[in-house]
């Protein structure tokens, strides 16, 4: 197999194609965005170097995995850290049996949803079945969301500070600026302009038009959420040439400022009866960043219009849904929607709409954001950034791309919720890939809360239910910056030399800065007789600079289970240099990584004394 031995030039120029990925992942990862993504060319490396000893195989079937799935054949792929997913998806889509384990319940939807999609597809009329509930959920609660006849997008809310500048926008071919006067608090639009600074055509003040929070909040203004109060709204409205909007001032607009309070008091009629809605959270990792937000239970994080909209989308679909592959799609795209349907998403003026990616990750709590209608929707075609229809039109773009390289693959597929120290291992893998937290990241289940709640909250109304506690999540996973660390590493090493054969091939994906981190990793292989024999350098995840590690690069680390091998084949040189073409990347500091592993490599194995690079 070419796994063992990849050519450098290879191992480059699928460093060079993850380029393709940085921006938008595959329409079969879109389903539902979890942490640390890795890019799914990565995967398809493995996968076809596996299977194949030819470089040129190898190459035709990393861009088209239909061409693996006769040599894939019975073969069994094996991930104890499934995460997401993308292994398990790319492993089946290259017609791989798959099995997978994940501590975190948020993760084993996302997996199975991905998963569902692949091997066995969605209904031919899903899309239909998408329209029913999003316009039954919206008949519950439009009244939530109508202002003077029009639809209500994005609320803007702030905890005591507010930008001066709102959004951004087309208009004859122009783009401009939607911009908040600090003085008087009336919005007019201002086209873009090197100098940022405007002048309010209303009061005569001057003021930069910036996304920072500059200007207090007038005490008056209109309180929807909890310590969150309205600055402004922007409302979609339908016209002759489609769908045009409009911003208006809530500090400004007496009428507009007297309806959100309104709305968000019947919006908490609506959901008082949801106990759990009201649960404080689970002491864990990060916590400590909402308590000082005074943001301590589930309703915290979302403002009342949300949470009624997501009531509302989960008793639509318990009517429509008709089996359980249908309502995991459905509650996948709600879990889906909470990165930019929640109180932790952050808005971006430039864009002119929320970005989940930074808010979400590392809980924090913005000083200004807007709640995202998640039912704004015209059909299946979303109104606002990351609604229930936005990931309900990502499955069904997945569904497409299924079809499109190939169809289906009906292969076997497990995910399990559990972890892998305790849960049950497949009786024997071919390809095992280990992929344990590293990095900046210290708790996937702190990342995942809104998620999670939403899913406690809501899932007993489709009789969807899971029995650990957020904090119970945490103390179950495993991270090389915890005390028990090195003792649950071994047993896992330990587990899976177990259900290796000659054949089987386990890739650790892992990087670190010191030689004692790879010691603690490395040796647990040595013990149960695996053996590294080849080490690739490659990309990591898209850089976010949020949670990922300062180290963009990570090591494909190849072990095969018997005797020692005299040499280890390494490749990195050329990698690095195409990936620091393409992405910012601290070429001294990947340098410095690589000399602990092989440092490490030394010390924990005296048989890999010598290096073949």
């Amino acid at each position: 197999m070419l796994l063992d031995n990849l050519p450098e030039k290879l191992v480059a120029e699928v460093v060079l194609k993850t380029n393709k990925e940085k921006a938008r992942r595959i329409p079969v990862h879109a389903v539902h965005r979890w942490w640390s993504r890795r890019f799914s060319i990565i995967y398809r490396l493995i996968l076809s170097a596996y299977l194949f000893d030819e470089e040129e195989k190898v190459l035709k079937a990393i861009e088209n995995p239909k061409l693996m799935r006769e040599k894939a054949l019975g073969k069994t792929f094996f991930e104890p850290f499934a995460g997401g997913g993308t292994g398990l998806v790319e492993a089946a889509l290259a017609g791989f049996n798959v099995y997978g384990l994940d501590v975190n319940p948020v993760a084993v939807v996302a997996a199975k949803a991905g998963l569902l999609i692949v091997t066995q597809g969605i209904p031919e009329n899903f899309r239909r079945i998408c329209e029913k509930v999003l316009n039954e959920a919206w008949k519950m609660v439009s009244k939530l969301w109508e202002f003077d006849s029009k639809l209500v997008t994005y609320i803007f809310v702030s905890r005591e500070y507010i930008p001066s500048w709102l959004s951004t926008k087309k208009e004859a071919g122009k783009r401009i600026r939607v911009v908040l006067c600090p003085y008087c608090f009336r919005i007019f639009k201002t086209t873009l302009a090197s100098v940022p600074k405007a002048v309010c055509p209303f009061c005569g003040n001057e003021f930069e038009i910036t996304s920072k929070p500059i200007a207090r909040l007038p005490s008056g203004a209109p309180e929807v959420a909890t310590g969150w109060k309205a600055f402004a709204v922007e409302l979609r409205f339908k016209t002759d040439r489609g769908w045009s909007r409009e911003y208006l001032s809530a500090v400004e607009s007496k009428k507009l400022a007297t309806w959100l309070e309104k709305v968000s008091s019947n919006a908490l009629m609506l959901v008082k009866n949801s106990l759990s809605t009201f649960e404080e959270f689970d002491d864990v990792f990060e916590i400590s960043k909402l308590r000082r937000a005074n943001m301590r239970r589930v309703f915290d994080i979302f403002a009342p219009h949300q949470l009624a909209s997501f009531l509302a989308y989960s008793e639509a679909v318990r009517n429509f849904a008709k089996n359980e592959e249908e309502k995991l799609l459905f509650i996948t795209a709600a879990s889906e929607a909470t990165k930019c349907c929640s109180l932790l998403a952050k808005w971006y003026p430039p864009l002119g709409e929320c970005v989940p990616a930074g808010a979400v990750k590392a809980l924090w709590v913005p000083k200004y954001t807007a709640i995202t209608n998640p039912l704004a929707s015209d059909s299946i075609r979303p109104l606002a950034r990351g609604t229930l229809a936005s990931a309900l039109r990502a499955q069904l773009r997945a569904s497409s791309y299924v079809k499109r390289i190939g169809e289906i693959s009906r292969v076997s597929s497990e995910v399990l919720l559990g972890d892998a120290l305790e849960a049950t291992y497949p009786q024997s893998a071919d390809l095992i890939v280990l992929d344990p937290p590293y990095g900046k990241v210290k708790s996937y289940a702190s990342l995942s809360l809104p998620h999670f709640y939403y899913l406690k909250t809501f899932g007993e109304l489709l009789d969807f239910k899971f029995a650990p506690t957020l904090h119970y999540i945490e103390s179950r996973e495993i991270s090389p910056g915890k005390a028990d660390f090195q003792e649950k590493w071994e047993r896992i090493v330990s587990r899976i030399s177990q259900i290796m054969h000659d054949k089987s091939r386990s890739v650790l994906m892992f990087n670190a800065m010191t030689v004692k981190t790879w010691i603690n990793i490395l040796k647990p292989f040595k013990t149960n007789n695996i053996y590294p024999i080849a080490i690739y350098w490659v990309l990591g995840e898209a850089p976010s600079g949020i949670t990922a590690s300062r180290l963009k690069g990570m090591y494909l680390i190849v072990f095969r289970k018997g005797e020692e091998p005299g040499r280890v084949h390494i490749v990195w040189k050329s990698p690095i240099a195409i990936a620091a073409n393409i992405v910012r990347l601290d070429v001294n500091l990947e340098e410095k990584a690589h000399q602990s592993l092989l440092e490490a490599l030394r010390e924990s194995s005296d048989g890999c004394k010598a290096f073949k690079r």
